[in-house]
């Protein structure tokens, strides 16, 4: 009995089943071979040749990710983020699997391994095998002068042999989604029936960028089926591919990463690309697509129209313990369950006072909230309860203006008129940088102009305009003159003129030479003429621009400030006189 306990291995898990895909028969031995050298040491109680297998297939997740980049995929394994992630993957597989192995001994019948399932592999290899067998006979029976079939041109005239179908569906079968056990926007293949081939299948169209998909569309399901099931299923866009050895997978495409369909929970996008997603790499939760998802949208199909829809969450999801299921809306319930709708006024009977001394402004007790509930009979009611009171407003007065500047105090009436001054200068601000932006524009427009002019011997020129540098004042000097008034009109901006030189123009200090006045033709007064790259003037029109749009924000919200406050004095007046009766027969006593 010793020798025999000895010989008997043990996985990390306690497995003992030699069929088990995790079962450990070697770990760190020195005779094992790994693909890639940055894969040793073997993490403790792991088999050698399955952790070689996840650690390869997280290298592969890793060059597909980074653009097909060798030179990435080994930085990575050298950093030590391609293990991390090989040791995140080697727990999600063993999760996967014995809740496989839960769910079908639940289900009262026993699990059947991957091992189990490839049994019959050794006849598949025997096919091409048959092939060649069948070529040397044929060839020894030709005549004279014949020239052999090679064994593509056999294949065609044939037909390949496959393999025979198997009780349960593999994750090999070509799908344009990825394979799962619970087929949900397509019929379930039924056990027995023979595999399609290729030839029985529609191309897939390729896309534009992107590789050919390995695999090759199964018949949509129509939208009645679907309809009918969707009630019934968690998501008509979710898949899960069941769960099988740790290095399988379909070979396909998917996703933002490129990568395979490696039994990770994926989402099928109803934008238009008609591609699958990994959840864990569009920030997807696994349960909350089960449960909430309602319509998915990748990032390239998402517009201003199409975005993802999710289910609306049970209330209960404020309490303690939040529930996160859809609730039932087409029974008109904010609430998932009978059971949950009991729960919440539970947990919000718990949160109400226990005493019986008055809230004076603060927490409501338990007896007040019951007062509450019995003084109404509507929901629309109980949704008024904690509004502020408003006057009732009379036919035809709202044209006058809100009804609270009927009621405003006299100190109130001269907080709004200061408002509105302010007002009125802040719009005037924010209407001169506008119509400097509009300077900008045109200034730009006449630089071109200019750069194309014939008595110019330099290739691009600066084209800056000193009536950028005006302050408000002076714009607005310019702005009322002809020259200004001219060019707004116009949209057309001219050369300065006698009348307008004056203003903004530099200052000499006291011993400065005063510049000799060159004279140019009239399309290239007032414009710098250097270089732009011995000019002082450097990107001058996205300095201004941002310069008039920064500003014209800040005014802005200046001005929606006030005129917030306009409106709260006007409400706390109306508020004042709804609830004067209120305090009618209050009392006021002096205690000291």
């Amino acid at each position: 009995m010793a020798a025999s306990n000895t010989d008997t291995q043990v996985g990390s898990l306690g497995i003992t089943d030699p069929e088990d895909p995790f079962f450990v028969h070697s770990c760190n031995s020195s005779s094992f071979k790994y693909k890639y050298p940055q894969a040793k040491p073997t993490p403790d109680g792991e088999d050698d040749t399955v952790w070689n297998r996840i650690y390869t297939a997280a290298d592969s997740r890793m060059y597909n990710k980074h653009h097909k980049s060798a030179n990435e995929s080994r930085k990575y394994r050298d950093s030590g983020e391609t293990r991390t992630l090989a040791l995140r993957m080697l727990v999600e597989n063993k999760e996967k699997h014995y809740r496989a192995v839960a769910a079908a001994l639940a289900g009262g019948h026993a699990y059947m391994p991957k091992a189990v399932q490839k049994a019959k592999s050794p006849a598949v290899r025997t096919e091409p095998i048959g092939i060649k067998k069948e070529r040397s006979e044929e060839y020894y029976d030709m005549g004279p002068g014949s020239v052999p079939m090679s064994i593509s041109e056999k294949i065609k005239s044939e037909g390949r042999k496959r393999k025979a179908p198997s009780d349960t569906p593999s994750s090999q079968q070509g799908t344009p989604a990825p394979t799962t056990t619970q087929k949900l926007s397509s019929p379930a293949p039924k056990s027995g029936s023979p595999a399609p081939t290729k030839m029985d299948k529609p191309p897939i169209p390729k896309k534009k960028g992107t590789a050919a998909p390995v695999k090759k569309p199964a018949p949509k399901r129509p939208r009645s089926e679907e309809k009918a099931e969707k009630s019934a299923t968690p998501s008509s866009s979710v898949r899960q591919s069941p769960v099988g050895s740790p290095e399988s997978n379909d070979g396909g495409e998917y996703c933002l990463c490129r990568g395979p369909d490696d039994h990770r929970m994926m989402v099928f996008c109803d934008g238009g690309c008609e591609d699958w997603y990994h959840c864990s790499c569009v920030n997807v939760d696994e349960d909350d697509a089960k449960e909430l998802l309602d319509r998915y949208i990748c990032p390239k199909c998402t517009t201003n129209d199409l975005k993802t829809t999710w289910k609306r969450i049970c209330r209960y999801i404020n309490c303690d313990n939040g529930c996160r299921k859809g609730a039932r809306v087409n029974q008109n319930s904010k609430y998932c369950s009978e059971e949950h709708l009991n729960m919440f006024f539970e947990w919000c009977y718990t949160k109400l006072r226990g005493d019986d001394v008055p809230s004076m402004g603060g927490a409501l007790n338990r007896q007040e909230v019951a007062d509450l509930l019995t003084s109404i009979s509507t929901v629309e009611e109980l949704h008024d309860l904690g509004k502020k009171p408003r006057l009732t407003v009379e036919e035809g007065a709202e044209a006058e203006g809100p009804i609270g500047l009927r009621y405003i105090l006299p100190e109130d009436k001269l907080l709004i008129e200061e408002i509105q001054q302010k007002k009125r200068v802040l719009e005037a601000q924010i209407e001169g940088y506008k119509n400097q932006k509009k300077l900008l524009k045109m200034i730009n427009e006449r630089a071109k102009v200019a750069s194309q002019h014939p008595s110019l011997d330099v290739k691009a020129i600066c084209g800056y305009d000193d009536r950028l540098a005006m302050n408000e004042a002076e714009f607005n000097a310019w702005r009322e003159s002809e020259e200004g008034q001219k060019a707004f009109e116009t949209e057309v901006l001219g050369p300065r003129t006698e009348d307008t030189k004056g203003i903004g123009a530099h200052i000499l200090y006291p011993g400065q030479a005063v510049p000799g006045i060159t004279k140019v033709a009239d399309a290239l007064d007032n414009i710098c003429l250097k270089p732009p790259k011995k000019c002082k003037h450097q990107n001058w029109r996205e300095i201004h621009n941002q310069d008039f749009i920064a500003m014209q924000l800040i005014l802005t919200e200046q001005l929606n400030r006030l005129t917030e406050n306009e409106r709260e004095i006007i409400d706390d007046a109306e508020t004042r006189e709804a609830t004067k009766d209120y305090y009618a027969d209050n009392i006021t006593i002096q205690l000291f």
